[in-house]
């Protein structure tokens, strides 16, 4: 089953381009997407399309944006609706225990959480509810969110494809 996703979505991202590579970004930082390997997407999107720096930086460039925009999208949820708003997203199933965890931990580290957890495989997102239960303040959040993403679709293209020298422009 995850061949076929993947292979639907690599013919898709092939004859659509940026706006799939968008949807598709903003889908997974929404958390409704989590299940989409894009880990996977991107990096075979650049070599498929076409390795030049350009790509990469505009492929990691509409991937960070479309993902920031997803998060962006789970924090408001949350902060207008509450944990009940944002259990309702598939998939999603929040404990009330973790939602306490999560709350206490980011009262302690803020920002650094969106930054940290955005660095880890399938936990990115999540940081942003308790960003927007707890009225972290939007523009600091989006900051953090947008420049971690972006740090990690870097890394991610730099050690799947092997072109940091792309990624830097040189």
């Amino acid at each position: 089953m995850l061949e076929a996703v993947v292979s639907a979505g690599y013919a898709t991202l092939l004859a659509v381009g940026y706006p799939a590579l968008f949807t598709v970004f903003v889908l997974k930082g929404a958390i409704i997407g989590k299940p989409l390997p894009t880990s996977v997407f991107l990096p075979g999107y650049v070599l498929a399309v076409s390795p030049s720096w350009r790509t990469v930086l505009a492929s990691v460039l509409v991937a960070s944006l479309g993902y920031t925009i997803g998060q962006l999208l789970v924090y408001l949820l949350a902060a207008r609706v509450g944990v009940d708003g944002v259990r309702s997203l598939p998939g999603v199933r929040l404990s009330d225990e973790q939602v306490e965890r999560s709350n206490r931990l980011f009262r302690r580290y803020g920002g650094i959480g969106i930054v940290v957890t955005n660095l880890v495989p399938y936990v990115g997102s999540f940081a942003l509810i308790p960003a927007g239960l707890t009225s972290y303040p939007f523009g600091r959040a989006a900051v953090y969110a947008f420049l971690s993403t972006l740090l990690n679709y870097a890394l991610v293209i730099w050690f799947v494809t092997g072109t940091v020298g792309l990624v830097v422009g040189t």
